[in-house]
């Protein structure tokens, strides 16, 4: 069991990985110039938020 300050900095690592993760995908989406559908498309299956595990040991 965590204790509240270890849940807290997981949520903290946790939103700063998402955080650098979109801001890497937007990147590729730009330098590849997607259009907004596509990038809708891919987002959808390439950036989901609860789709990353964050593990502090």
């Amino acid at each position: 069991m965590n204790t509240p300050l270890e849940n807290i900095a997981h949520n903290i690592i946790y939103e700063l990985w998402f955080s650098v993760a979109e801001s890497i995908f937007k990147r590729v989406c730009e330098v590849t110039e997607l259009n907004q559908e596509q990038i809708d498309a891919l987002k959808v299956v390439a950036l989901r938020p609860n789709d990353f595990q964050v593990l502090i040991e």
